[in-house]
Protein backbone atom coordinates (compact mmCIF):
# COMPACT_ATOMS: atom_id res chain seq x y z
CA UNK A 1 0.00 0.00 0.00
CA UNK A 2 1.37 3.42 -0.99
CA UNK A 3 2.26 5.78 1.83
CA UNK A 4 0.44 9.08 2.17
CA UNK A 5 3.16 11.71 2.36
CA UNK A 6 0.94 14.75 2.63
CA UNK A 7 -0.97 14.31 5.85
CA UNK A 8 -3.90 11.94 5.41
CA UNK A 9 -6.31 10.15 3.10
CA UNK A 10 -8.84 11.83 0.88
CA UNK A 11 -11.87 9.53 0.46
CA UNK A 12 -9.64 6.48 0.50
CA UNK A 13 -7.13 7.97 -1.94
CA UNK A 14 -3.85 9.31 -0.60
CA UNK A 15 -3.42 13.04 -1.19
CA UNK A 16 -0.10 12.33 -2.85
CA UNK A 17 -1.81 9.93 -5.25
CA UNK A 18 -4.56 12.48 -5.89
CA UNK A 19 -1.92 15.13 -6.61
CA UNK A 20 -0.16 12.74 -8.99
CA UNK A 21 -3.43 11.99 -10.79
CA UNK A 22 -4.18 15.70 -11.16
CA UNK A 23 -0.67 16.33 -12.46
CA UNK A 24 -1.05 13.58 -15.06
CA UNK A 25 -4.44 14.95 -16.06
CA UNK A 26 -3.03 18.44 -16.55
CA UNK A 27 -0.19 16.97 -18.61
CA UNK A 28 -2.69 15.44 -21.04
CA UNK A 29 -3.53 17.31 -24.27
CA UNK A 30 -6.37 19.82 -23.81
CA UNK A 31 -8.72 17.69 -25.91
CA UNK A 32 -8.59 14.85 -23.40
CA UNK A 33 -9.33 17.24 -20.54
CA UNK A 34 -12.31 18.54 -22.52
CA UNK A 35 -13.51 14.97 -23.10
CA UNK A 36 -13.16 14.00 -19.44
CA UNK A 37 -14.99 17.18 -18.44
CA UNK A 38 -17.91 16.49 -20.81
CA UNK A 39 -18.23 12.88 -19.64
CA UNK A 40 -17.93 13.95 -15.99
CA UNK A 41 -20.65 16.61 -16.21
CA UNK A 42 -22.91 14.19 -18.09
CA UNK A 43 -22.48 11.47 -15.47
CA UNK A 44 -22.99 13.80 -12.50
CA UNK A 45 -26.19 15.26 -13.98
CA UNK A 46 -27.47 11.78 -14.76
CA UNK A 47 -26.86 10.65 -11.16
CA UNK A 48 -28.65 13.73 -9.82
CA UNK A 49 -31.48 13.17 -12.25
CA UNK A 50 -31.98 9.62 -11.06
CA UNK A 51 -33.07 11.00 -7.70
CA UNK A 52 -35.98 12.82 -9.35
CA UNK A 53 -36.98 10.41 -12.10
CA UNK A 54 -39.95 8.04 -12.02
CA UNK A 55 -39.58 5.02 -14.29
CA UNK A 56 -41.81 2.21 -15.46
CA UNK A 57 -38.74 0.00 -15.98
CA UNK A 58 -36.54 -1.75 -13.42
CA UNK A 59 -33.46 0.41 -13.07
CA UNK A 60 -31.04 -2.49 -12.58
CA UNK A 61 -29.40 -4.32 -14.20
CA UNK A 62 -30.18 -3.18 -17.74
CA UNK A 63 -32.25 -0.05 -18.15
CA UNK A 64 -30.33 2.48 -16.04
CA UNK A 65 -26.81 1.62 -17.23
CA UNK A 66 -27.97 1.45 -20.86
CA UNK A 67 -29.42 4.96 -20.65
CA UNK A 68 -26.20 6.26 -19.12
CA UNK A 69 -24.19 4.74 -21.96
CA UNK A 70 -26.52 6.38 -24.48
CA UNK A 71 -26.03 9.90 -23.13
CA UNK A 72 -22.28 9.33 -22.69
CA UNK A 73 -22.20 8.43 -26.41
CA UNK A 74 -23.93 11.75 -27.15
CA UNK A 75 -21.22 13.57 -25.19
CA UNK A 76 -18.42 11.70 -26.95
CA UNK A 77 -19.90 12.33 -30.37
CA UNK A 78 -20.28 16.05 -29.66
CA UNK A 79 -16.55 16.19 -28.88
CA UNK A 80 -15.77 14.07 -31.97
CA UNK A 81 -17.69 16.42 -34.25
CA UNK A 82 -16.25 19.52 -32.58
CA UNK A 83 -12.75 18.14 -33.18
CA UNK A 84 -13.29 18.28 -36.95
CA UNK A 85 -13.99 22.02 -36.99
CA UNK A 86 -11.20 23.81 -38.83
CA UNK A 87 -11.36 27.04 -36.88
CA UNK A 88 -8.57 28.95 -35.10
CA UNK A 89 -11.11 29.67 -32.35
CA UNK A 90 -11.83 25.99 -31.70
CA UNK A 91 -8.30 24.68 -32.26
CA UNK A 92 -6.94 25.76 -28.82
CA UNK A 93 -9.50 23.50 -27.13
CA UNK A 94 -7.54 20.54 -28.50
CA UNK A 95 -3.99 21.92 -28.54
CA UNK A 96 -3.79 22.07 -32.33
CA UNK A 97 -5.81 20.76 -35.28
CA UNK A 98 -3.56 17.72 -35.70
CA UNK A 99 -4.27 16.72 -32.09
CA UNK A 100 -7.98 17.36 -32.64
CA UNK A 101 -8.03 14.99 -35.62
CA UNK A 102 -6.05 12.41 -33.65
CA UNK A 103 -8.57 12.64 -30.80
CA UNK A 104 -11.38 12.32 -33.34
CA UNK A 105 -9.90 9.03 -34.57
CA UNK A 106 -9.54 7.72 -31.03
CA UNK A 107 -12.98 8.69 -29.70
CA UNK A 108 -15.20 7.86 -32.70
CA UNK A 109 -15.00 4.04 -32.26
CA UNK A 110 -15.80 4.46 -28.56
CA UNK A 111 -18.89 6.53 -29.34
CA UNK A 112 -20.17 3.93 -31.80
CA UNK A 113 -19.29 1.14 -29.37
CA UNK A 114 -21.27 2.76 -26.56
CA UNK A 115 -24.36 2.95 -28.78
CA UNK A 116 -24.01 -0.74 -29.72
CA UNK A 117 -23.62 -1.77 -26.06
CA UNK A 118 -26.57 0.48 -25.13
CA UNK A 119 -28.80 -1.39 -27.60
CA UNK A 120 -27.41 -4.78 -26.55
CA UNK A 121 -28.31 -4.05 -22.90
CA UNK A 122 -31.88 -3.31 -23.92
CA UNK A 123 -32.31 -6.76 -25.50
CA UNK A 124 -32.75 -8.80 -22.27
CA UNK A 125 -34.96 -6.09 -20.77
CA UNK A 126 -37.22 -6.03 -23.85
CA UNK A 127 -37.52 -9.81 -23.95
CA UNK A 128 -38.08 -9.99 -20.19
CA UNK A 129 -41.01 -7.58 -20.49
CA UNK A 130 -42.62 -9.74 -23.17
CA UNK A 131 -41.40 -7.74 -26.12
CA UNK A 132 -39.85 -8.95 -29.36
CA UNK A 133 -36.26 -8.69 -30.50
CA UNK A 134 -37.60 -7.67 -33.89
CA UNK A 135 -39.38 -4.69 -32.32
CA UNK A 136 -36.06 -3.46 -31.00
CA UNK A 137 -33.77 -4.10 -33.98
CA UNK A 138 -35.86 -4.35 -37.16
CA UNK A 139 -37.61 -1.29 -38.62
CA UNK A 140 -41.38 -1.67 -39.25
CA UNK A 141 -41.42 -5.10 -37.56
CA UNK A 142 -44.73 -4.39 -35.87
CA UNK A 143 -46.90 -1.44 -34.83
CA UNK A 144 -44.88 -1.25 -31.59
CA UNK A 145 -41.45 -1.45 -33.26
CA UNK A 146 -38.78 1.14 -32.36
CA UNK A 147 -38.48 2.03 -36.04
CA UNK A 148 -36.70 5.44 -35.83
CA UNK A 149 -34.18 4.09 -33.32
CA UNK A 150 -33.45 0.94 -35.30
CA UNK A 151 -33.12 2.89 -38.56
CA UNK A 152 -30.59 5.21 -36.91
CA UNK A 153 -28.66 2.24 -35.51
CA UNK A 154 -28.55 0.44 -38.87
CA UNK A 155 -27.45 3.62 -40.66
CA UNK A 156 -24.73 4.16 -38.06
CA UNK A 157 -23.41 0.59 -38.40
CA UNK A 158 -23.41 0.78 -42.21
CA UNK A 159 -21.63 4.14 -42.07
CA UNK A 160 -19.02 2.73 -39.66
CA UNK A 161 -18.36 -0.21 -41.97
CA UNK A 162 -17.76 2.09 -44.92
CA UNK A 163 -15.67 4.51 -42.84
CA UNK A 164 -13.13 1.79 -42.03
CA UNK A 165 -12.95 0.39 -45.57
CA UNK A 166 -9.44 1.05 -46.91
CA UNK A 167 -10.42 1.17 -50.57
CA UNK A 168 -11.99 4.62 -50.30
CA UNK A 169 -10.13 7.53 -51.87
CA UNK A 170 -9.28 10.39 -49.53
CA UNK A 171 -11.97 12.57 -51.14
CA UNK A 172 -14.59 9.79 -50.95
CA UNK A 173 -13.69 9.07 -47.33
CA UNK A 174 -14.12 12.74 -46.42
CA UNK A 175 -17.41 12.96 -48.33
CA UNK A 176 -18.67 9.99 -46.33
CA UNK A 177 -18.16 11.98 -43.13
CA UNK A 178 -20.74 14.50 -44.31
CA UNK A 179 -23.43 11.95 -43.39
CA UNK A 180 -22.37 11.19 -39.81
CA UNK A 181 -23.86 14.35 -38.34
CA UNK A 182 -27.50 13.69 -39.30
CA UNK A 183 -27.24 9.94 -38.63
CA UNK A 184 -25.92 10.22 -35.11
CA UNK A 185 -27.43 13.45 -33.90
CA UNK A 186 -30.96 12.80 -35.19
CA UNK A 187 -30.79 9.25 -33.90
CA UNK A 188 -29.72 10.30 -30.42
CA UNK A 189 -32.27 13.12 -30.33
CA UNK A 190 -35.00 10.54 -30.96
CA UNK A 191 -33.59 8.14 -28.39
CA UNK A 192 -33.35 10.61 -25.50
CA UNK A 193 -36.97 11.69 -25.94
CA UNK A 194 -38.13 8.29 -24.66
CA UNK A 195 -40.67 9.18 -21.94
CA UNK A 196 -39.10 6.73 -19.47
CA UNK A 197 -35.62 8.28 -19.46
CA UNK A 198 -33.97 10.57 -16.92
CA UNK A 199 -33.29 13.14 -19.65
CA UNK A 200 -36.99 13.81 -20.15
CA UNK A 201 -37.78 14.26 -16.45
CA UNK A 202 -34.70 16.20 -15.22
CA UNK A 203 -34.44 19.68 -16.69
CA UNK A 204 -30.70 20.33 -16.08
CA UNK A 205 -29.73 17.06 -17.79
CA UNK A 206 -32.14 17.67 -20.65
CA UNK A 207 -30.68 21.14 -21.21
CA UNK A 208 -27.12 19.73 -21.13
CA UNK A 209 -27.84 16.92 -23.61
CA UNK A 210 -29.58 19.20 -26.05
CA UNK A 211 -26.67 21.63 -25.73
CA UNK A 212 -24.29 18.81 -26.67
CA UNK A 213 -26.48 17.87 -29.62
CA UNK A 214 -26.61 21.46 -30.84
CA UNK A 215 -22.84 21.87 -30.47
CA UNK A 216 -22.28 18.69 -32.45
CA UNK A 217 -24.80 19.65 -35.11
CA UNK A 218 -23.31 23.14 -35.43
CA UNK A 219 -19.80 21.69 -35.72
CA UNK A 220 -20.94 19.27 -38.41
CA UNK A 221 -22.74 22.02 -40.37
CA UNK A 222 -19.67 24.27 -40.24
CA UNK A 223 -17.45 21.38 -41.37
CA UNK A 224 -19.69 20.58 -44.34
CA UNK A 225 -19.94 24.22 -45.44
CA UNK A 226 -16.33 25.07 -44.56
CA UNK A 227 -14.97 25.59 -48.05
CA UNK A 228 -17.66 28.15 -48.83
CA UNK A 229 -17.92 30.11 -45.58
CA UNK A 230 -14.50 29.91 -43.91
CA UNK A 231 -12.04 32.83 -44.13
CA UNK A 232 -9.48 32.33 -46.87
CA UNK A 233 -6.48 33.98 -48.48
CA UNK A 234 -6.25 34.42 -52.25
CA UNK A 235 -2.92 33.37 -53.73
CA UNK A 236 -1.69 32.50 -57.19
CA UNK A 237 0.91 30.01 -58.30
CA UNK A 238 4.32 31.63 -58.77
CA UNK A 239 6.36 28.49 -59.50
CA UNK A 240 6.26 24.71 -59.16
CA UNK A 241 9.48 22.76 -58.68
CA UNK A 242 10.01 19.01 -58.61
CA UNK A 243 12.61 18.23 -55.93
CA UNK A 244 12.89 14.53 -56.71
CA UNK A 245 10.76 11.69 -58.05
CA UNK A 246 7.98 12.15 -55.45
CA UNK A 247 8.44 15.57 -53.83
CA UNK A 248 7.24 18.93 -55.12
CA UNK A 249 7.50 22.55 -53.98
CA UNK A 250 4.76 25.05 -54.79
CA UNK A 251 5.52 28.76 -54.44
CA UNK A 252 2.37 30.81 -53.90
CA UNK A 253 2.17 34.60 -54.08
CA UNK A 254 -0.54 36.62 -52.26
CA UNK A 255 -3.03 38.48 -54.41
CA UNK A 256 -4.24 40.86 -51.71
CA UNK A 257 -3.49 40.29 -48.03
CA UNK A 258 -0.74 37.92 -46.96
CA UNK A 259 -1.41 35.15 -44.46
CA UNK A 260 0.48 35.57 -41.18
CA UNK A 261 1.68 32.31 -39.70
CA UNK A 262 4.10 30.80 -37.22
CA UNK A 263 6.97 28.55 -38.34
CA UNK A 264 5.88 24.92 -38.29
CA UNK A 265 2.16 25.48 -38.91
CA UNK A 266 0.19 24.11 -41.85
CA UNK A 267 -2.59 25.22 -44.20
CA UNK A 268 -5.39 23.75 -46.30
CA UNK A 269 -5.20 24.32 -50.04
CA UNK A 270 -8.05 24.51 -52.54
CA UNK A 271 -7.71 24.73 -56.31
CA UNK A 272 -10.93 26.25 -57.68
CA UNK A 273 -10.10 24.59 -61.01
CA UNK A 274 -11.80 24.93 -64.38
CA UNK A 275 -15.44 26.00 -64.51
CA UNK A 276 -15.49 26.62 -60.79
CA UNK A 277 -14.84 22.95 -59.89
CA UNK A 278 -13.71 22.69 -56.27
CA UNK A 279 -11.36 20.00 -55.09
CA UNK A 280 -11.40 18.68 -51.55
CA UNK A 281 -9.20 20.74 -49.26
CA UNK A 282 -5.85 19.11 -48.47
CA UNK A 283 -3.43 19.94 -45.63
CA UNK A 284 0.16 20.94 -46.34
CA UNK A 285 2.94 22.05 -44.04
CA UNK A 286 4.37 25.48 -44.79
CA UNK A 287 8.10 25.20 -45.48
CA UNK A 288 8.81 28.92 -45.92
CA UNK A 289 9.63 31.42 -43.20
CA UNK A 290 6.91 33.74 -41.84
CA UNK A 291 9.14 36.65 -42.86
CA UNK A 292 8.98 35.72 -46.56
CA UNK A 293 6.41 37.27 -48.87
CA UNK A 294 5.68 34.11 -50.82
CA UNK A 295 4.20 31.01 -49.24
CA UNK A 296 5.92 27.72 -50.01
CA UNK A 297 4.27 24.36 -49.47
CA UNK A 298 6.23 21.14 -49.89
CA UNK A 299 4.44 17.87 -50.53
CA UNK A 300 5.07 14.22 -51.23
CA UNK A 301 3.08 13.08 -54.25
CA UNK A 302 1.13 10.07 -53.00
CA UNK A 303 -2.52 10.76 -53.98
CA UNK A 304 -4.58 12.17 -56.83
CA UNK A 305 -4.48 15.70 -55.47
CA UNK A 306 -0.73 15.84 -54.79
CA UNK A 307 0.16 14.10 -58.07
CA UNK A 308 -1.70 16.88 -59.88
CA UNK A 309 0.33 19.66 -58.21
CA UNK A 310 3.15 19.70 -60.83
CA UNK A 311 0.51 20.48 -63.46
CA UNK A 312 -0.38 23.79 -61.82
CA UNK A 313 0.45 26.65 -64.15
CA UNK A 314 1.98 29.97 -63.07
CA UNK A 315 -0.81 32.43 -62.39
CA UNK A 316 -3.37 29.78 -61.43
CA UNK A 317 -5.53 30.93 -58.49
CA UNK A 318 -5.26 29.03 -55.22
CA UNK A 319 -7.26 29.47 -52.02
CA UNK A 320 -5.36 29.07 -48.75
CA UNK A 321 -7.17 28.32 -45.46
CA UNK A 322 -5.33 28.63 -42.18
CA UNK A 323 -2.92 28.66 -40.55
CA UNK A 324 -3.43 25.69 -38.23
CA UNK A 325 -1.44 23.59 -35.81
CA UNK A 326 0.44 24.03 -32.57
CA UNK A 327 3.65 22.44 -33.82
CA UNK A 328 5.78 25.56 -33.54
CA UNK A 329 8.62 26.56 -31.20
CA UNK A 330 6.71 29.76 -30.39
CA UNK A 331 4.27 27.67 -28.33
CA UNK A 332 7.14 26.14 -26.35
CA UNK A 333 9.28 29.16 -25.51
CA UNK A 334 10.10 27.70 -22.08
CA UNK A 335 12.31 25.08 -23.75
CA UNK A 336 15.57 26.72 -24.75
CA UNK A 337 17.00 23.47 -26.10
CA UNK A 338 15.13 21.60 -28.82
CA UNK A 339 15.78 18.22 -30.42
CA UNK A 340 14.02 18.16 -33.82
CA UNK A 341 13.55 14.96 -35.83
CA UNK A 342 11.82 14.97 -39.21
CA UNK A 343 11.29 11.78 -41.21
CA UNK A 344 10.74 12.05 -44.96
CA UNK A 345 8.35 14.85 -45.84
CA UNK A 346 8.02 15.39 -42.07
CA UNK A 347 11.10 17.60 -42.37
CA UNK A 348 9.03 20.44 -43.88
CA UNK A 349 7.93 22.21 -40.66
CA UNK A 350 11.55 22.18 -39.46
CA UNK A 351 12.61 23.83 -42.72
CA UNK A 352 10.30 26.73 -41.92
CA UNK A 353 11.64 26.91 -38.37
CA UNK A 354 15.25 26.87 -39.51
CA UNK A 355 14.69 29.51 -42.19
CA UNK A 356 13.04 31.68 -39.56
CA UNK A 357 16.07 31.23 -37.28
CA UNK A 358 18.03 33.50 -39.62
CA UNK A 359 16.02 36.52 -38.49
CA UNK A 360 14.41 35.94 -35.10
CA UNK A 361 17.33 36.62 -32.68
CA UNK A 362 16.04 33.87 -30.39
CA UNK A 363 19.38 32.08 -29.78
CA UNK A 364 18.21 28.60 -28.96
CA UNK A 365 20.27 25.42 -28.90
CA UNK A 366 18.92 23.08 -31.58
CA UNK A 367 19.73 19.56 -32.75
CA UNK A 368 18.15 18.55 -36.06
CA UNK A 369 17.98 15.09 -37.62
CA UNK A 370 16.68 14.62 -41.18
CA UNK A 371 15.74 10.93 -41.52
CA UNK A 372 15.54 9.51 -45.05
CA UNK A 373 16.17 6.16 -46.69
CA UNK A 374 18.79 7.32 -49.21
CA UNK A 375 20.31 10.61 -50.39
CA UNK A 376 17.88 10.59 -53.30
CA UNK A 377 15.04 10.61 -50.75
CA UNK A 378 16.44 13.68 -48.97
CA UNK A 379 15.89 16.53 -51.47
CA UNK A 380 16.15 19.25 -48.80
CA UNK A 381 19.54 18.31 -47.40
CA UNK A 382 21.43 21.08 -49.21
CA UNK A 383 18.88 23.71 -48.22
CA UNK A 384 19.06 22.66 -44.57
CA UNK A 385 22.85 22.81 -44.56
CA UNK A 386 22.72 26.34 -45.95
CA UNK A 387 20.08 27.36 -43.39
CA UNK A 388 22.25 26.09 -40.54
CA UNK A 389 25.01 28.45 -41.62
CA UNK A 390 22.75 31.53 -41.43
CA UNK A 391 20.74 30.61 -38.31
CA UNK A 392 21.09 32.82 -35.25
CA UNK A 393 20.76 29.79 -32.97
CA UNK A 394 23.46 27.18 -32.51
CA UNK A 395 22.32 24.21 -34.63
CA UNK A 396 23.73 20.70 -34.96
CA UNK A 397 22.38 19.10 -38.13
CA UNK A 398 22.69 15.51 -39.33
CA UNK A 399 21.28 13.71 -42.34
CA UNK A 400 20.44 10.19 -41.13
CA UNK A 401 20.24 7.67 -43.99
CA UNK A 402 18.52 4.50 -42.83
CA UNK A 403 19.95 2.49 -45.75
CA UNK A 404 23.43 3.07 -44.29
CA UNK A 405 22.89 3.50 -40.52
CA UNK A 406 19.65 1.66 -39.85
CA UNK A 407 16.72 3.17 -38.00
CA UNK A 408 17.38 6.15 -35.78
CA UNK A 409 16.59 5.39 -32.14
CA UNK A 410 15.83 7.61 -29.16
CA UNK A 411 18.82 6.16 -27.36
CA UNK A 412 21.17 7.31 -30.13
CA UNK A 413 19.66 10.79 -30.03
CA UNK A 414 19.92 11.07 -26.26
CA UNK A 415 23.54 9.93 -26.31
CA UNK A 416 24.35 12.61 -28.89
CA UNK A 417 22.70 15.31 -26.77
CA UNK A 418 24.12 14.11 -23.41
CA UNK A 419 24.95 15.25 -20.77
CA UNK A 420 22.13 17.81 -21.21
CA UNK A 421 18.69 16.63 -20.11
CA UNK A 422 16.51 19.76 -20.08
CA UNK A 423 15.50 19.65 -23.76
CA UNK A 424 12.19 19.00 -25.53
CA UNK A 425 11.84 16.72 -28.53
CA UNK A 426 9.80 17.68 -31.60
CA UNK A 427 8.83 14.81 -33.93
CA UNK A 428 7.21 14.93 -37.35
CA UNK A 429 6.67 12.07 -39.77
CA UNK A 430 4.37 9.14 -40.38
CA UNK A 431 2.10 8.05 -37.52
CA UNK A 432 4.16 4.86 -37.14
CA UNK A 433 7.41 6.80 -36.88
CA UNK A 434 6.00 9.31 -34.39
CA UNK A 435 4.46 6.63 -32.17
CA UNK A 436 7.62 4.50 -32.16
CA UNK A 437 9.94 7.39 -31.33
CA UNK A 438 7.59 8.75 -28.66
CA UNK A 439 7.49 5.37 -26.90
CA UNK A 440 11.28 5.12 -27.05
CA UNK A 441 11.88 8.58 -25.57
CA UNK A 442 9.36 8.04 -22.78
CA UNK A 443 10.80 4.57 -22.03
CA UNK A 444 14.27 6.13 -21.85
CA UNK A 445 13.11 8.56 -19.14
CA UNK A 446 12.11 11.72 -21.02
CA UNK A 447 8.91 13.19 -19.50
CA UNK A 448 5.95 12.70 -21.85
CA UNK A 449 5.09 16.40 -21.80
CA UNK A 450 8.48 17.14 -23.38
CA UNK A 451 7.72 15.03 -26.46
CA UNK A 452 5.96 17.28 -28.99
CA UNK A 453 4.65 15.43 -32.03
CA UNK A 454 2.75 16.02 -35.22
CA UNK A 455 1.96 13.27 -37.72
CA UNK A 456 -0.22 15.05 -40.37
CA UNK A 457 -2.36 11.92 -40.78
CA UNK A 458 -5.86 13.25 -41.40
CA UNK A 459 -7.60 9.99 -42.28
Amino acid sequence: MAQDTTGGPIDGLGAGQFSGFWKRLRANPPGWRLTIGVLGVTTVLWVLGRMHTPSSHAFWPWFGPSMLLAILAVGLMAVVLLATVRSPMIEPLFGGLDRAIRLHRQLAPWAVGLIVVHVAMLVPMTIGEGGSLGDLLIPFWSPTAFTPDSLALIALLIWTGFAYARWWSYEGWLALHNFIGPIFLIGTAIAIRNPGTTVVHYEPLRFWIWLLILVGLGAWAYRVAYRWIAPRFNYRVEAVTLRNHDTVDCILRPQDRRMLHEPGTFVFINRPGPEGKRWELHPFSVSSSPTERDLRISARMVGDFTRALPAMAPGEPVEVFGPFGGFTPHRYARYRRLVCIGAGIGITPFMAMLRFEASNNDFRRIWLWYVARTEADAPYDDELQDAVETADSYVDYELWLTSEKGRLTAQQVMEAVAPLDDYAVMLCGTPQFVRAMTKQFVAAGLPRERVIAEDFYFR
